[in-house]
């Protein structure tokens, strides 16, 4: 299992730093009951020895007396979110009695409850828990108040409300050290605003958020000179005398911005081949380019140099060149052998950003940087989703081609990685056209008719009887959502198959490929209601918009769906190419592009966060593919045959 992005305890590391990574380098006490073995376990928490506290814990409950009981139940389940078993620290909670709780007690359950809400991705319910700060709570836990309600604010996004609680947590803080990271993060949002915009929204504020407010719109007039703001800094001091502002915080903060600095781009290089088998494609990737220069309002903006890289051989002569002509960064090569010489180098002149991926057995050179629409990160994403949603038993079904094997692969690792168990599978051949064979094997609809139409002669002989209806329960179908892999044709065959097979109420989940990009009102019934991750571009119909979808479309030449998303990434190659080093230098960075939330893993892969929809005229936007980091699978709940029966609809007299 992947680390999570979250601390586990304090979350004072993911608020510091930008938010940049997971790691607990800051405790908070867990207020221990008098008892020696108690004492030890928080000790132990402390130590980050959580699964040896949630032992000892455990052990104390079964033995306290009911009014001990709940307050261990409770520091155990603390203890158990930090160890990622979250399902069982669930269970405790639910087994802690609140009326055996003190009143700090009720708010350390809140505290917990919160945490274990944030670990599972619902930073709405972590606001919604932690609505207030009660009176007379100790600085600890205040502190893990603030941490908890600012890491789901930076989640939702709601960037002055998440600058709020930083500024409330460094009032608390004692550490100088985490009181900078703090500090920092206040800087780091607040000067993303202009002035006017802070004066409005933060006007009813305190001397020392206006002191925030004042040094935000100072570091924004010196963005890059450090030196020139000496006076000006020495000025706001004696406006605020007594503001929290640690000493080293101006240095800190332009050492930061250096490290975030975009690439000087002065020239840039664009290597696409001309002739071959990636033509037609480099032909779209240039309009995309092209049409992002032209909307580039900067004028300074930087002039663009194109070179042939048709013949892969040549690819190292073309990259020098482009160094010695000037270019600041390369965009390109495009063909994955000329990728894959570039990845074998030991080192690059300029930074290269290349339109493919390649794996190779070696470490690539510092300043290659490699963006593709990749299917099987799409498969990826698949995985990802589901498991946000609550899904827990996939059913996958694929085309035995490369492309279906490798995607179908990819999927399968993914859930694997997120906790998930076994994947039921099964391959269909497309020169074949039979889809409805492989998706009845893998519904099991065979099965399920039958049991349905058992039910329809028992419903039936009921009403027969004078009974309106009958209890029963159905057997569970071992899976609960199917995600099929296919292109339009395939999949405008798939989706209502998986329906007519006693199937409709399994969701489906596809990837882009399952459509080009619209729907006709007779497609629409077929494909009503699957889910797939989309790039934004493809829905931005918005005419104001030089670069939406609808104005490219009007103005360019058409280049047929099967080239339709590679414009969007050439605008988003194009604007994304400054950013790079700042994207590398953390790992909560991200870019809003035209292709998705783009970022970079340790590999300098750039790749992207999709838009969820779901298919029908027009579609309907679901939300964005969350950080896997945050996301685990679930198990479902297998019904108990001896519990009580449910109802269900019959099955329909004909399909």
């Amino acid at each position: 299992m992947r680390s999570r992005q979250y601390s586990r305890l304090f979350l004072v590391s993911l608020i510091l730093l930008a938010l940049v990574t997971g790691c607990e380098t800051t405790q908070v006490r867990q207020a221990a009951p008098v008892d020696p073995q108690a004492a030890h376990a928080a000790s132990l928490y402390e130590q980050q020895r959580y699964q040896e506290a949630a032992d000892l814990y455990l052990d104390l409950a079964n033995r306290a007396t009911p009014d001990n009981r709940s307050l261990y139940q409770l520091l155990a389940a603390d203890s158990l979110i930090h160890e990622d078993q979250l399902d069982k620290a669930e269970a405790l909670l639910n087994q802690v009695q609140a009326a055996a709780l003190a009143s700090e007690q009720k708010f350390r359950r809140d505290l917990v409850q919160a945490n274990l809400a944030l670990e599972r991705h619902q930073p709405e319910t972590v606001l919604k828990i932690l609505s207030h700060l009660p009176q007379n709570v100790s600085r600890d836990a205040a502190i893990r108040y603030h941490s908890l309600r600012a890491a789901a604010l930076k989640e939702l996004q709601q960037n002055l409300p998440y600058a709020r609680e930083l500024i409330a947590l460094d009032k608390l803080q004692l550490d100088e050290e985490q009181q900078l990271q703090t500090q920092l993060g206040i800087l780091d949002t607040l000067t993303r605003f202009k002035p006017r915009i802070l004066q409005e929204q933060l006007s009813d504020t305190d001397t020392t958020t206006r002191g925030w407010m004042e040094l935000a719109a100072l570091l924004r007039d010196f963005p890059g000179a450090p030196e020139e703001i000496i006076a000006p800094y020495r000025e706001w001091r004696d406006l605020f005398p007594d503001h929290p502002a640690v000493p080293q915080l101006i240095t800190a903060y332009y050492r930061q911005q250096q490290q975030k600095a975009p690439i000087e781009v002065r020239q840039i290089a664009v290597l696409l081949p001309v002739s071959g088998p990636y033509a037609r494609a480099a032909a779209t990737l240039r309009d995309g380019l092209m049409a992002a220069w032209y909307a580039d309002a900067n004028e300074n903006r930087p002039p663009i140099k194109f070179y042939d890289s048709s013949n892969p051989e040549q690819i190292w002569p073309l990259i020098n060149q482009a160094a010695d002509d000037g270019a600041s960064i390369v965009i390109g090569p495009l063909a994955k052998p000329a990728v894959e010489q570039v990845a074998r180098a030991g080192s690059l002149p300029v930074p290269v950003l290349a339109l493919n991926q390649v794996d190779i057995d070696s470490i690539p050179p510092q300043g290659l940087y490699q963006y593709a629409l990749s299917p099987e990160d799409e498969a990826r994403q698949v995985a990802v989703w589901a498991a946000f949603q609550g899904y827990s038993q996939p059913a996958l079904l694929y085309p035995s081609t490369s492309l279906g094997k490798r995607m179908a692969q990819s999927f399968m690792e993914e859930w694997r990685e997120l906790g998930g168990d076994s994947v039921r599978t099964q391959a269909y051949d497309p020169a074949s056209g039979d889809y409805s064979t492989p998706v009845a094997e893998l519904v099991m609809a065979r099965q399920r008719k039958a049991q349905l139409e058992k039910l329809k002669e028992a419903q039936e002989k009921a009403k027969e009887e004078g009974l309106t209806e009958i209890d029963y329960q159905l057997p569970p179908r071992g899976i609960d959502f199917v995600f099929a892999i296919g292109d339009k044709q395939q999949m405008r065959q798939i989706r209502p198959m998986v329906q007519f097979h006693y199937a409709e109420d399994l969701p489906v989940f596809s990837t882009s490929r399952a459509w080009d990009g619209q729907l006709s009102h007779d497609e629409s019934f077929d494909f009503a209601g699957l889910m797939l991750p989309e790039m934004p571009w493809i829905l931005d119909q918005d005419s104001r918009n030089p670069l939406s979808r609808t104005n490219l479309e009007a103005v360019l030449p058409p280049r047929g769906h099967k080239y339709l998303r590679l414009l969007p990434m050439g605008i988003d190659a194009y604007t994304v190419a400054p950013l790079l080093r700042r994207l590398e230098s953390s790992d909560t960075e991200s870019f809003p592009g035209r292709t998705g939330l783009l970022y970079l893993n340790p590999q300098r892969q750039l790749l992207r966060r999709m838009t969820w929809i779901s298919l029908q005229i027009p579609p309907k936007v679901l939300g964005i593919t969350p950080d896997a980091a945050g996301v685990q699978v679930v198990p479902m709940e297998i019904p108990d045959p001896t519990t009580p029966s449910h109802h269900e609809s019959p099955p329909p007299a004909q399909r």
